[in-house]
């Protein structure tokens, strides 16, 4: 049995002749309450996280990881432009790339060196296009003075699924009808509340009335008559056209209606498309405290990291020369962070690993973001029974006396 408020919500959508159905896009999907959270909770997320060049090496003490902070990249990503800070650069990369499923920068060089500015393109202007004999991927990019081809060795490029093989599938555009609903929900609760909540009146005419002459003076009557009770003028004096009786209400009861339950709905539909826990956008209505902190690291783990692994890999492959993957060279962001335990737990963590002797006390401390301390890069040693020996030093200090 449809409810009263999808009723009215219906006739809504049919007095709208379906215009938002048709034009929802990743550039005005931010009207939902519910893509506006997730985007922001991922895009601030991850502008804020650091990135840094590495040089992987193996040797047989075991893989290294040698920070390169001198890397051309490295100075690149601290600075992509001249208008945007890092911070900036990412957090509208993010946004982008999780409304529309892509990211485009045009790679601005100088005549010789390397890459001076990554240029961010709109990316409902890019077009990827493939030969068919060669298979080449080119970007056909909108301009103001007409369209231009870049060949890929000028475009940085990050993409999610695309189930084209080549663009990157918009969440938004795969649930663009229930993002509609939920604005519509939205605009419906905003003119409900802003005529006062009143109910909606019937008028009907007294027996024997022969009604209004003419349709438009009956449109007239009813546009004066929400013009004089709108915002500020409800609940005043009325006096009405003989003829016609007081109006009856036709009341909607939000809870019978199901208007709460109804956006309800379309929120999780909505978050379960970006695969986005329930609290990250407000929904607390099932979460206890040791299911807030899971939700957060499984937000992190799920949603997160494939973003941030779809940018490590379109940087490494865009940005770094053939010399530089040949030598190890790689582009990771520190999402260490986003994954910290509580104190109490993460001091647990690192003790059993500075008992077992992966870690010293130095490397204990620079976790926790102090400086080294004299004596602390000594690693210790389990004896035979598993007890603690101390390090070298302190073993054969026991033996000689």
């Amino acid at each position: 049995e449809k409810s009263q408020f999808q009723d009215v919500l219906s006739r809504l959508v049919a007095a709208m002749d379906g215009t938002l159905l048709e034009t929802v896009t990743p550039d005005n999907c931010m009207q939902s309450p519910t893509v506006h959270s997730i985007v922001t909770a991922i895009s601030k997320r991850l502008s804020v996280t650091p990135i840094h060049v590495y040089r992987k090496s193996s040797s047989a003490d075991g893989d290294k990881k040698e920070p390169l902070p001198d890397h051309p990249v490295a100075k690149l990503l601290k600075r992509p432009n001249a208008w945007q800070t890092n911070i900036d650069f990412w957090q509208d990369a993010t946004s982008t790339f999780v409304r529309h499923g892509r990211f485009y920068a045009y790679k601005s060089r100088g005549k010789t060196g390397p890459i001076r500015e990554l240029i961010p393109i709109p990316s409902a202007n890019v077009k990827p296009e493939q030969d068919e004999d060669s298979y080449k991927v080119s970007f056909r990019v909108i301009q103001k003075h007409g369209n231009r081809e870049y060949p890929p060795e000028q475009i940085f490029h990050a993409r999610g699924a695309a189930r084209d093989f080549l663009t990157g599938d918009s969440p938004v555009m795969d649930v663009a009808d229930t993002i509609a609903l939920e604005i519509m929900a939205e605009q419906f609760g905003v003119t409900f509340f802003k005529n006062g909540a009143l109910p909606l009146l019937v008028f009907n005419f007294q027996e024997g009335s022969a009604g209004f002459r003419t349709v438009e003076q009956e449109k007239q009557f009813i546009a004066d008559f929400q013009r004089a009770f709108e915002g500020g003028n409800r609940h005043k004096g009325m006096l009405l056209p003989k003829g016609l009786d007081a109006p009856s209400a036709i009341e909607i009861s939000h809870d019978k209606a199901q208007f709460l339950e109804t956006r309800q709905y379309q929120r999780t539909v909505i978050a379960g498309a970006f695969g986005v826990p329930p609290n990250i956008i407000g929904d607390l209505s099932n979460s206890t405290y040791n299911n807030l902190e899971q939700d957060s690291k499984n937000f992190t783990q799920n949603v997160i990291f494939p973003v941030a692994q779809a940018f490590e890999a379109a940087m490494e492959r865009d940005l770094l020369t053939d010399r530089d993957r040949a030598g190890g060279v790689c582009i990771r962001f520190n999402l260490d962070s986003l994954l910290r335990a509580d104190f109490t737990a993460r001091q647990e963590g690192l003790k059993m690993q500075r008992e077992m002797g992966v870690i010293s006390a130095n490397e204990w401390r620079e976790h926790e973001g102090m400086n080294p301390r004299e004596g602390g890069d000594e690693y210790w040693e389990q004896g035979p029974s598993g007890q603690n020996m101390g390090n070298n030093d302190e073993v054969e200090s026991d033996d000689t006396a």
